[in-house]
């Protein structure tokens, strides 16, 4: 039966490392459980490291943690329909209109509380934020909302343009960042200076005025998502997909008129990005797939049997939809070993600025 294998104790040793990572260059580290669906047990597994506060584009994933012990920083854009959600289970929310900033500071009053709150600036991304000529504007305008407290500043990259992140933006960030405090008389708490491809700058530079960065993919997948590429001390495939054969099969090749083993395994398009799965410990191919099923090619390996397990690695939009598949079971493992290590590496504080 196709299964999601969760190895909790490779997920605390990558937590433990970029934790480590990030204490060097005095940069606050916050996970990002997006691609995991705010899963309970990981966010459990990473709270017994120290971490406490997290990130999430979801508010459903955010009201499901239930732990009046962590916080949240709301990360995806909110609609109007979900704003009382962000200001009741969430510490800080990342905004880009006034109008629902507007909104947030009418619902925070009615709740005599304040909420936090970090303008995304657009950068380069073009996904979403503010135009760097309206910052001004928008943080005079905060100001005067007594229920709304501007903590700081985030950017991003990557998300929607494949544009890395260089030295040239980060020196040009702080720069702006410098101007803008001069201009409006403030100094922000808080610089979030992007998400997993900022990690890259982070050894190699000096982030100045930046100071915490979201980090999801690479804590969940272990790669330098600039490059999509491994990085040597993390585990790669912390979270694997595993399926089972259901039916091995001759086939002719329609194209080509050539022969070939096929086999059908209990995974199609509804359950994963077919794309982006790549098979482990197995010499076969993926062929195609339709909703329910996925095609492998043998490769006349003439071995497989029924009810044999596939496993595959998963790129991060095959995590992030299987993930949130709530048919695909999720199978909790841990490593006695990788346990003794993340025991050695455990006596770091989480830096939190």
């Amino acid at each position: 039966m196709a299964n999601l294998q969760i190895n909790l104790s490779k997920i605390q040793y990558n937590a433990l490392i970029l934790n480590s990572l990030f204490n060097q260059h005095k940069i606050n580290f916050i996970p990002v459980t997006k691609c995991v669906a705010g899963d309970r047990r990981i966010i459990k597994t990473l709270k017994n490291i120290g971490f406490t506060h997290f990130a999430d584009a979801r508010i459903d994933n955010i009201i499901k943690s239930k732990d009046s012990d962590i916080t949240f920083t709301m990360i995806g854009t909110s609609n109007q329909y979900t704003l009382e959600d962000v200001v009741r289970f969430t510490e800080i929310s990342i905004q880009t209109e006034l109008v629902t900033i507007r909104k947030l500071n009418d619902i925070a009053a009615q709740k005599q509380v304040k909420h936090q709150i970090l303008l995304m600036i657009d950068w380069k991304d073009q996904r979403e934020g503010i135009l760097t000529y309206d910052v001004i504007h928008y943080i005079k305008t905060i100001m005067e909302l007594p229920n709304i407290t501007l903590a700081g500043l985030a950017f991003n990259f990557m998300c929607f343009q494949p544009i890395a992140p260089t030295d040239k933006d980060v020196a040009m960030i702080n720069d702006f960042i410098s101007s803008l405090e001069t201009e409006t008389n403030t100094s922000f708490e808080i610089i979030s200076g992007g998400n997993s491809s900022m990690i890259t700058q982070m050894i190699y530079s000096d982030l100045g005025k930046i100071n915490e960065l979201r980090t999801g993919e690479t804590l969940f997948r272990g790669i330098e998502t600039t490059t999509d590429r491994p990085i040597a001390s993390l585990y790669q495939n912390a979270i694997i997909l595993e399926s089972e054969i259901v039916e091995i099969k001759p086939r002719v090749h329609i194209e080509t008129g050539e022969y070939y083993l096929q086999a059908i395994i209990d995974l199609g398009n509804l359950d994963t990005d077919i794309e982006a799965i790549t098979p482990m410990y197995h010499h076969v191919k993926v062929v195609g797939a339709t909703s329910d099923h996925v095609m492998l090619d043998l490769l006349n390996q003439d071995f497989y049997q029924i009810g044999d397990s596939i496993q595959f690695s998963l790129g991060y939009s095959a995590l992030s939809q299987s993930m949130y598949m709530p048919n695909i079971p999720k199978v909790y493992v841990f490593d006695k070993v990788i346990e003794n290590a993340c025991n050695l590496l455990a006596n770091q504080p989480v830096y939190r600025t």
